[in-house]
């Protein structure tokens, strides 16, 4: 188990952040300098290739970074190629059912669980691996899942997505979430403050977990009051743009 999927079984808050478009391998350890715990490589919106995402995963691993990968879609190139990268998880977008999340399972763990394909040596087992059944079984374990709760749809159905064996945590996506309940940038609502209580409690019952992805601090903190645990705030371009401004600003008002 990695160290952070180990933080996260210990009910521990996790903060991370995303990297959204620069890919100087590097970019990742100015980055965990700061104090993040893990970093998402956006490659749903972000257009990296897999060779900029091969060679940032291989920087996070030879320095401890916890590294995920939130791929385009939840099927099999893009699950199977990030993982025999190296990355130590997947956050899978639009989510919306047990069916998108047991084939995310299927093509991400190896049997028993799922049917992962199967190529070790590769750089995510240091291209030296062990015995394979002891790997398949390491791997298993190691490998963190977490899912996007993005739409109505997957919202009345967390409770089905999250019961799935493999699946980690539900992380919710508030602007697409906003969005399909008709309210568009609007994350103070009744219906978007039931939805966070409900995902938090959904997963908990579970024994599982909940996060969110956002820029506010104040609505992280909102959404730790109610129970979640797996932040992600920012990525590397909002962190730039806010500290270019607070320098400009800074230099004027003197």
């Amino acid at each position: 188990m990695s160290d952070l999927k180990e933080k996260i079984y210990n009910n521990e808050i996790v903060l991370g952040t995303m990297l959204s478009e620069v890919y100087t391998p590097n970019i990742v350890r100015v980055i965990r300098s700061g104090g993040f715990e893990y970093i998402i490589i956006d490659s749903e919106h972000g257009y990296f290739d897999y060779s900029q995402i091969a060679s940032i995963i291989s920087v996070c691993n030879g320095f401890k970074i916890p590294i995920l990968v939130r791929v385009p879609n939840g099927e099999r190139e893009s699950i199977t190629k990030v993982l025999d990268m190296g990355a130590d998880g997947l956050l899978i977008p639009m989510v919306n059912s047990s069916e998108d999340a047991k084939k995310v399972v299927q093509y991400s763990k190896y049997t028993p669980i799922g049917r992962r394909g199967i190529s070790t040596t590769r750089a995510h087992t240091d291209y030296n691996p062990s015995k394979l059944t002891e790997y398949m079984e390491y791997a298993n374990k190691k490998t963190l899942i977490l899912v996007q709760i993005e739409t109505i749809q997957a919202l009345e159905n967390a409770e089905s997505i999250i019961s799935v064996n493999g699946i980690d945590a539900l992380i919710v996506g508030p602007n697409d979430l906003a969005a399909d309940m008709n309210k568009p940038g609007e994350f103070d609502t009744e219906a978007m403050n039931n939805a966070i209580k409900n995902i938090a409690s959904v997963a908990r019952r579970a024994r599982k977990f909940s996060g969110i992805v956002s820029s506010s601090i104040d609505y992280l903190h909102y959404c730790r009051d109610n129970g979640m645990t797996i932040f992600c705030c920012n990525s590397e371009v909002g962190m730039i743009k806010k500290a270019s401004r607070q320098i400009v600003k800074d230099f004027y008002e003197k």
